[in-house]
């Protein structure tokens, strides 16, 4: 079974398996996923600096909330 076929009927799988329960949010929870295997890849960064530039590559600026919480998070994965 090729690979989409086999995605499209575990989707079908979960949202039948759920039926009468709360409905999933399929879209959201791939986002979910794919944001998490981002963190994953940016924690896997060895040094501080690389750690940043990569921050500023994604858009981020020194100094904000954004950035300095993702900092924080960093520091605690690594240490």
């Amino acid at each position: 079974m090729d690979d989409k076929r086999k995605k499209d009927l575990e989707d079908v799988m979960r949202t039948e398996s759920r039926r009468g329960r709360r409905p999933v949010d399929l879209g959201a929870r791939q986002k979910r996923n794919e944001k998490l295997q981002g963190m994953r890849t940016y924690l896997a960064i060895a040094t501080e600096e690389e750690f940043v530039k990569a921050m500023r590559g994604v858009g981020l600026r020194e100094g904000s909330p954004e950035f300095l919480e993702a900092l924080r998070i960093w520091h605690e994965y690594r240490f």
